[in-house]
């Protein structure tokens, strides 16, 4: 998982919670770790205001080669799938958060 972070992402969790650096760089990456290991067993994880992240299985597809035009099979494959909430679409768009 990612040991590394900003000091801005360290930052920002120190001053909303009140903890000193290796409290909000711990806090920080079992956050992390905990969302990518629910996307792996396929859970969805949702954060009201903000979105939702899922896993999504990816079909199988023939592709071309743009260089030689052969043709090249693409295995079926998951994804990991962001949806904005109608919330943060509008904030994007100029309204309020």
């Amino acid at each position: 998982m990612r040991d590394k972070f900003t000091k801005a992402d360290i930052q920002a969790v120190m001053t909303a919670s009140g903890m000193d650096t290796s409290q909000a760089r711990k806090l920080t990456a079992s956050i992390i770790e905990a969302m990518a290991a629910a996307i792996v067993q396929r859970r969805t994880i949702e954060f009201r205001g903000f979105g939702t992240l899922e896993s999504r299985t990816r079909a199988a597809r023939k592709m071309r080669n743009p260089k030689t035009q052969a043709a090249v099979d693409i295995p079926a494959r998951r994804v990991v799938f962001f949806r904005a909430s109608g919330k943060l679409k509008r904030a994007i768009n100029g309204g309020e958060l």
